[in-house]
């Protein structure tokens, strides 16, 4: 009796917080009611577990500040659905064991803006999955956005979908130190579909993944103050055709943008086993267009002990293509040839390495990759790929929109 007083509080507490959306709270009895009062002029609060929200996608969500979906809560986003977000911190989690499902289409994708368009307006979107974060020994760890356990050791969890989702002027600064970030995956298992994601003038990176054996595809970032592909703590999944570049627009600014990806294994133990061990991501298919503007123009540095297998990657105008760092990596990719058909477009320094105590110049890795002259990498070269067409908006970007 009193879980089921208790489920009905929740409920109507969900219900208090949103108007014109369905909701669905299963109590002990398998009863169920259907509520259509949410208020998308007020859209914040948390979603309980065992209820699952449905969004309208003839109306305008005002993000007014944290979104929660709990353990056992799912919340249902459709396609051609807008999301503005007021300033400041303002975002939506998703806690493990919840599920997003945000299904958008080429012709309907789903809107996630500010309601001024500049870099870190709002927070951006937090997925927290059961799959394994190398942090500690238990695969488990938590999260520097909400400060909630993720991780774990289900490296198939599921989170729900996302695909075809636009998210802009994200990357808002709650602290001197924490920034978010368009896209966060923390610990996100191989379950989750995270397709077609397009994150554009974010204060922070536009997608990092934290651990997880997450997969995904076609990924475009546009104009991010930070890197625009990021990863840490063991993540092993996979990403395909990925187009990143900077903005010109921003190339005097404080932050004009830094790497094309930034590769970490972990920023206090680079040699860990736990969780997954050493990051070893599969990236095919990329482009990385920079400028020369800050002290981190690199196409891709790869450090912390981070492994990994590339192929097809074209780097265009960054002061240096390929950076390592720390033994780990540098072992790694000596062993066997994980760089393949790299194409270099107005790059000044194509590789450097970093010296190890007690030598004072970093070894010599010129034989780690190959290059090509016919790598495409997302499909067009430098130019904007068909597929990255309509539904982010775009119609073009290439080089000249990316440098002054």
């Amino acid at each position: 009796m009193k879980k089921t007083i208790l489920r009905a509080a929740l409920c109507f507490s969900l219900v208090a917080a949103f108007s014109s959306t369905a909701i669905s709270c299963s109590s002990d009895d398998d009863t169920t009611e259907n509520v259509s009062t949410i208020d998308p002029a007020n859209f914040k609060g948390k979603i309980a577990s065992g209820t699952t929200v449905s969004l309208d996608a003839s109306k305008v969500y005002n993000l007014t500040g944290t979104l929660s979906v709990e353990s056992g809560a799912t919340l249902v986003i459709p396609a051609g659905t807008r999301i503005v977000a007021a300033e400041g911190a303002n975002y939506l989690i998703v806690e493990r064991g919840g599920k997003l499902i945000a299904n958008g289409t080429a012709t309907n994708p789903i809107v996630f803006e500010g309601s001024t368009h500049k870099q870190g307006h709002w927070g951006g979107l937090v997925i927290l999955g059961n799959a394994p974060s190398n942090r500690s020994s238990l695969g488990t760890s938590t999260s520097e956005l909400g400060d909630l356990v993720y991780g774990g050791t289900n490296k198939t969890d599921n989170s729900g979908i996302l695909k075809y989702i636009v998210i802009k002027d994200s990357g808002y600064k709650y602290n001197p130190a924490k920034e978010f970030n368009g896209l966060s995956l923390f610990g996100v298992g191989s379950g989750t579909v995270v397709s077609y994601i397009y994150v554009a003038d974010g204060a922070d990176d536009g997608i990092e993944f934290f651990g997880g054996n997450v997969n995904a595809d076609h990924i475009v970032v546009l104009g991010v103050g930070d890197d625009s592909i990021d990863w840490t703590e063991g993540w092993q999944g996979s990403a395909e055709y990925i187009y990143a570049a900077r903005k010109k627009q921003y190339q005097t600014a404080a932050e004009p943008g830094n790497r094309g990806v930034e590769a970490d294994t972990q920023d206090t133990d680079e040699n860990t086993t736990f969780g997954n061990g050493a990051s070893n991501p599969t990236i095919n298919n990329a482009t990385f267009i920079g400028n020369g503007g800050g002290s981190e123009s690199q196409g891709m540095k790869i450090r912390a002990g981070s492994n990994g297998k590339f192929d097809n990657i074209v780097i265009a105008n960054f002061s240096t293509g390929l950076d390592f760092e720390t033994p780990r990596t540098y072992n790694w990719f000596t062993s066997a040839n994980y760089i393949k058909n790299v194409r270099f477009v107005g790059v000044t320094t194509p590789w450097k390495s970093k010296a190890v105590a007690p030598a004072t110049t970093g070894p010599d890795l010129s034989g780690v990759f190959t290059t090509s002259t016919t790598s495409n990498g997302a499909g067009n070269v430098t130019a904007l790929p068909d597929w990255a067409k309509g539904w982010t908006g775009l119609t073009s970007f290439d080089t000249t929109d990316a440098m002054n």
